[in-house]
């Protein structure tokens, strides 16, 4: 018959599997309704009610023999007891405790009656089922320290990303405060340009032309041979006099475009001197951030693996004295047996 059991822990199995084989002396891979009944007593279930559980399973099984095999023994033990479901955790499982307890017990008896074979018998069954158990015992405990240590290695992954998202955020926040006001600087600068440009020309482009001596002296003579009614003369000499008035007012628009070109381009080159001490500004507020979040990020990571450390050195205590517990507690059934034996 194909086990339906699905209440039992694997460990539970195994004790059973260790009791099922003491009782089941000639390997057969089956015991008899008595045995059924002597290991029901031992576990504190009712052995009476052995007879009406055999005959439920062996009538499905479809044999009828009067025997029950492994499987049909643990449907049985499934059938008288509570769910267990539950992993008893990285604590002792009573009821591989008390396996353990009947399982030495029988081993004194055995021993007592000189039965030493059958008393080896059971010591090894203990023995295994007690590795089993504490085998069992270490790898739960095992399984929680990585748990643990899992948990804070997820805990201080997210603190860390939440930790470089913040400083994205302000580094992002900065950026666009930098370039904001790196173009109200521009759009200052191109005002206050097109206002010196506008004062500039008017002082240099239109104020009035300063003429050489010799000019006045022409026109000086031109206004006099006029008022003497000399106007032939005076003709000629204002054609010469035109002619030295529009070369000297082209050389003073020259002076006066290049005065205008270098106050500009002056004006231009403290301009972009502020801009580049803004932008150097900027620039080193953006490094002293980027230090910052440097140090922070490390003395995060510092921190972190200091609790991670801690978490480990604490773990290996609890390590240590959860073996030495599991050794203690797997040998008090024997210490017990041993005080019952020695009572009787």
């Amino acid at each position: 018959m194909a086990s339906k059991c699905k209440t039992f822990s694997a460990e539970k199995t195994a004790a059973l599997r260790s009791m099922f084989q003491m009782f089941d002396k000639d390997n057969s891979g089956f015991i008899t309704i008595d045995e059924l009944k002597q290991i029901m007593e031992k576990i504190g279930r009712d052995p009476e009610a052995a007879q009406s559980m055999m005959d439920g399973v062996d009538s499905i099984g479809g044999r009828n023999d009067g025997r029950i095999s492994f499987e049909e023994f643990q449907e049985i033990m499934e059938s008288t007891a509570g769910s267990d479901s539950e992993s008893p955790g990285t604590g002792p499982d009573p009821k591989v405790l008390e396996f353990l307890q009947i399982l030495e017990e029988y081993r004194l008896k055995c021993e007592d009656d000189g039965n030493y074979l059958e008393a080896g018998r059971a010591f090894e069954q203990y023995e295994t089922l007690r590795k089993q158990e504490e085998k069992r015992q270490q790898k739960s405990l095992k399984a929680k320290q990585i748990s643990e240590r899992m948990d804070v290695q997820s805990a201080h992954s997210m603190q860390y990303e939440e930790f470089n998202k913040a400083w994205d955020k302000y580094m992002d926040e900065y950026d666009q405060m930098a370039q904001m006001y790196i173009q109200q600087l521009k759009e200052k600068h191109d005002v206050h340009l097109l206002e010196f440009q506008n004062k500039l020309h008017k002082e240099i482009m239109e104020k009035p032309p300063k003429f050489s001596k010799e000019l006045l002296e022409w026109r000086r003579r031109q206004q006099m041979l006029a008022r003497q009614k000399n106007y032939a003369e005076a003709q000629k000499i204002k054609r010469i006099a035109d002619v030295m008035e529009d070369k000297e007012r082209s050389a003073q628009d020259d002076r006066s475009r290049e005065l205008l070109s270098r106050k500009e381009a002056k004006f231009r080159s403290q301009q972009q001197s502020e801009m580049q001490a803004l932008l150097k500004r900027i620039d080193g507020r953006r490094k002293e951030h980027l230090k910052q979040r440097a140090l922070d990020s490390k003395r995060l990571l510092q921190r972190n693996r200091n609790i991670q450390s801690v978490l480990e050195s604490k773990q290996a205590v609890e390590n240590t004295k959860q073996n030495a517990l599991i050794k203690t507690t797997l040998s008090a059934g024997r210490s017990k047996a041993s005080s019952q034996s020695m009572g009787r």
